[in-house]
């Protein structure tokens, strides 16, 4: 299952690169961190206001907290805004959680932007222990990921409290009796109901289209031409929609 799922993300990366979307990227300096120098000179995304597509990224030693110890390593953090509605892009502004390592060889293609799937799994927390799988890539690329919209530490989205989430174990999630199915049905709705809740303005604007777009600007202001991709179970799909 393991190479299968390893070959499938390989299999997604490299359509990315064959249909064109990858290619040459402006350098950025070798500062391991701080602001990134190459800055937004790529080309910019299509009705993107100025001011986010001339941001840069202040990159600083991540973070850690109880759930997710900051990772080892030369692992840089930063945060990247992005409109809340696309549709409305001089509107309100949301904050995206971002992680990169410096590609370790002299011989930088660009970025290589990491999606782990779910839809809902974060980059931040997951990139670090991915990175040995793709160490080759690594020697050529910045390895780079994000939490996406709505996830972990980009306006993270908890749709259950602790004690709901205790009480919902209980629940037959193949349900056999009418009675086990009408649980099921409620526990469902109830899940629903919390994440509506606990999305607040985010409601409406978690959509695969959004967190593509996303991409797009967080491609530009890494200074990258264009996208170099690779994503793992619904990161395919999503990398489908980027295309």
């Amino acid at each position: 299952m393991a190479r299968l799922v390893r070959w499938t993300a390989l299999t997604a990366a490299a359509a990315l690169l064959t249909a064109g979307c990858s290619g040459g990227s402006s350098d950025e300096d070798k500062d391991d961190g701080g602001r990134s120098s190459a800055g937004p000179s790529a080309a910019a995304p299509s009705g993107v206001p100025k001011a986010l597509a001339s941001q840069t990224l202040d990159w600083a030693r991540c973070k850690g907290t109880a759930d997710a110890p900051a990772p080892d390593g030369d692992w840089r953090c930063a945060t990247l805004k992005a409109p809340l509605d696309w549709s409305d892009p001089d509107g309100e502004t949301i904050d995206l959680a971002l992680i990169r390592s410096r590609a370790s060889g002299d011989d930088r293609i660009g970025s290589l932007l990491f999606n782990f799937g779910g839809p809902g799994a974060s980059g931040v927390s997951t990139m670090p222990s991915y990175a040995d799988i793709v160490s080759s890539l690594h020697q050529r690329y910045d390895l780079v990921s994000w939490d996406p919209r709505g996830v972990a530490a980009s306006e993270g989205v908890r749709c259950r409290t602790d004690e709901a989430i205790e009480a919902a174990e209980s629940v037959d999630s193949t349900p056999d009796t009418p009675a086990e199915e009408q649980a099921y049905l409620k526990d469902a709705a109830d899940f629903g109901r919390g994440c509506e809740k606990a999305a607040g303005k985010l409601m409406g604007h978690v959509s695969t289209t959004d967190t593509a777009r996303d991409m797009d600007l967080m491609r530009h202001v890494l200074g990258d031409e264009r996208m170099h991709y690779f994503g793992i179970s619904y990161g395919t799909e999503l990398g489908g929609v980027y295309a």
